[in-house]
């Protein structure tokens, strides 16, 4: 197997699915809350999606960083969204990672967006990783073609980078987004401009999806095309899409409170049925509705750095003095203060400059290219 592929999606991409992540967070919240509303059926439906989707961590059910497992009906807690792209015969890589933190008094829900090239020091839930320094997107990759431990080794990793503990993950496979606007029989949105954006598919010309100004009520694949697109004239940049994906947010929150039959709901459940994996048991699942009065007030934060290219090959180097303030804000929200009596996960440097790339032994490192035989771009 091999970590290769080609380099011309990937930036692109990016910014649409951290943004989907989120988007799959609200739907989290939306049927969390919707079982009391349509009884058993909905909740036993959403019962079986979650035991489906049951993959527990490697290093059991609590955090390394923790003395004590955590209880999510009472104490504050953190959920590690991770945004993969499955293809056969290839370890997945990460193509969107945000931290969700928890805080049980004030019901308040912070997230942290990490750059999927952000340079930080490769982990396994046993400690540091004879993979050295790399892009984050690169742990789960080297995790999945070790045991299929990819989430393992990512929540290992950004628990080092953040130095606080992961409660626990939910790993979405992007082609969830599409089934989910459909199952919700579309959302209606505001067009602002005549959009031109490549299909799901990343086909353009004809293939494209055309949007036309107004409004109009879109389906899966034109609401991804208007939630991912930045370059159509007048449509704002990074600003402007960012703008609209918060209003596809509202949208779905508000279509989700339209919904008149446990039958959609049903089918937004499906749409989720073996595209996600988790290790919140469906009770902890259930106990996230204490949180969707939070979801127009959700304070969202992206890691900053700059564009490094000095080894040759590119990395998002992370700028320390805003890691650390980070940080700090992290332990406050979950109230968090180092009590387990070991560390496996800490290291002394998250964004060392140098290219550190060991080969590792073994037949599990078969295959796995590293960031010195990589484009730029990947």
């Amino acid at each position: 197997m091999t970590l290769s592929r080609t380099d011309s999606q990937k930036k692109k991409k990016h910014g649409k699915r951290r943004k989907i992540l989120i988007i799959v967070l609200t739907v989290l919240l939306v049927l969390a809350g919707s079982g009391a509303a349509y009884g058993y059926h909905i909740i036993k439906k959403l019962q079986n999606v979650t035991d489906n989707a049951q993959n527990p961590l490697a290093r059991g059910a609590k955090s390394n960083l923790r003395a004590e497992k955590v209880d999510p009906v009472k104490d504050d807690f953190s959920i590690l969204f991770i945004g993969i792209d499955k293809r056969k015969n290839e370890p997945s890589r990460s193509d969107a990672l945000v931290l969700a933190t928890f805080n049980h008094e004030t019901s308040k829900v912070h997230m942290v967006s990490i750059p999927r090239d952000s340079k930080v020091q490769i982990m396994t839930p046993d400690g540091p990783s004879s993979y050295g320094i790399s892009k984050i997107t690169h742990a789960h990759a080297y995790g999945d073609a070790n045991n299929n431990e990819g989430a393992d080794y990512t929540i290992a990793t950004v628990e080092n980078l953040f130095k606080v503990p992961v409660d626990y993950y939910v790993q979405v496979d992007f082609n969830a987004f599409i089934k989910i606007i459909n199952a919700l029989g579309g959302v209606e949105m505001d067009v602002p401009v005549k959009l031109v954006t490549q299909n799901s598919e990343d086909k353009k010309g004809k293939d494209a999806i055309v949007l036309e100004p107004g409004k109009q009520e879109l389906n899966g694949e034109q609401a991804l095309a208007l939630v991912r697109n930045r370059k159509s004239p007048g449509a704002g940049g990074d600003f402007g899409r960012g703008k609209r994906q918060m209003q596809m947010i509202e949208a779905i929150v508000k279509k989700s409170g339209q919904l008149s039959s446990a039958t959609k709901y049903s089918k937004m459940i499906d749409s989720l049925d073996h595209n996600f994996e988790t290790n919140l048991t469906f009770g902890q699942l259930l106990n996230l509705r204490h949180y969707a009065g939070s979801l127009s007030s959700i304070k969202m934060e992206q890691l900053k750095g700059f564009d490094d290219s000095s080894t040759g090959t590119y990395y998002f180097a992370l700028d320390e003095n805003y890691l650390a303030t980070l940080r700090n804000e992290l332990r406050a929200q979950l109230n968090y203060q180092t009590t387990a009596t070991s560390d496996p996960t800490e290291s002394s440097t998250n964004t060392d400059t140098t290219n550190n790339h060991a080969a590792g032994t073994g037949s599990s490192n078969e295959g796995l290219a590293t960031d010195s035989t990589e484009s730029p771009n990947n």
